[in-house]
């Protein structure tokens, strides 16, 4: 036996034949068998396990949090939670039955998607593709469609940082594909214009417009160049708003967009 080294059934399943570790697995195998003559058994049905873990999943927590919380290793919960075993040991059991079934820990290596989500609906909206914006951010069309559909709850902080500087580029360039747009506002998803705060899973999107003149129409989903020329032009944020059919507000963020990327063009 060496100072790192400590004797345990485990070590000794994993091929360790130290005399330490053979004495630890034999003493375990000898309790065992006299624990079964008793009928005393160190396993339990795994249901009830099961179901608790589904519980605190369909709650928003992962498989990595519930094994932090619990003690248990995250293996044992994966294999408990995909049917593999259908008998634990109670110590397990008791342990992952202890998981309150409340809102998940903070865990600060993933970030809530809602805002990753509607950045990439609002590109769709305005004609992005999504094999496009999969080549531009260097990652898989497939997890492009896990966000925006909604499959994903949750990103990496890296991951929604790079998306939110391609969206702050791309939100006020038309994407090339009408066909894209048509798609994603037939699935009820909104554009740029649409978010005053697009992170707050609580905002709600602009979807009222107040220009009669245009009453019944539907206005362009994101018309930034017209918004730009008329800025020029001398134009108020109402006119303007009255003139597009679109709130007041909307137009002072594109002009604020406008202003955020000019700047940045002329850095």
């Amino acid at each position: 036996m060496t100072a790192d080294h400590t004797p345990s059934r485990n070590c000794y399943l994993r091929g360790c034949r130290q005399k330490a570790c053979i004495d630890v697995s034999s003493r375990y195998t000898k309790q065992l068998r006299v624990e079964h003559e008793r009928g005393h058994y160190r396993l339990t049905d795994a249901t009830q396990t099961r179901h608790h873990i589904e519980r605190l999943m369909a709650g928003g927590w992962t498989q990595r949090q519930i094994a932090q919380a619990s003690g248990v290793e995250a293996a044992s919960i994966h294999q408990i939670c995909v049917g593999a075993q259908e008998k634990t040991a109670k110590w397990r059991a008791a342990a992952i039955l202890k998981v309150p079934l409340t809102a998940p820990p903070a865990d600060t290596r993933r970030v809530d998607a809602t805002g990753t989500r509607r950045r990439l609906q609002a590109l769709r909206v305005i004609g992005h593709r999504r094999y496009d914006l999969a080549a531009a951010l260097g990652i898989t069309a497939d997890r492009i469609k896990h966000i925006t559909n909604g499959h994903t709850k949750y990103v990496s902080p890296a991951e929604a940082a790079t998306i939110a500087r391609l969206y702050r580029r791309l939100s006020v360039i038309p994407g090339p594909s009408q066909q894209t747009a048509t798609i994603a506002r037939n699935k009820g998803w909104h554009g740029p214009l649409a978010w005053e705060a697009i992170d707050d899973p609580a905002c709600e999107p602009e979807t009222g417009y107040r220009s009669r003149a245009r009453r019944g129409s539907r206005p362009a989903v994101a018309n930034v160049q017209r918004i730009a020329e008329l800025t020029s032009a001398g134009r108020t944020a109402q006119q303007i708003a009255d003139e597009l059919g679109c709130h007041k507000r909307t137009v002072t963020r594109v002009r604020s967009r406008l202003t955020t990327r000019n700047l940045g063009e002329a850095a």
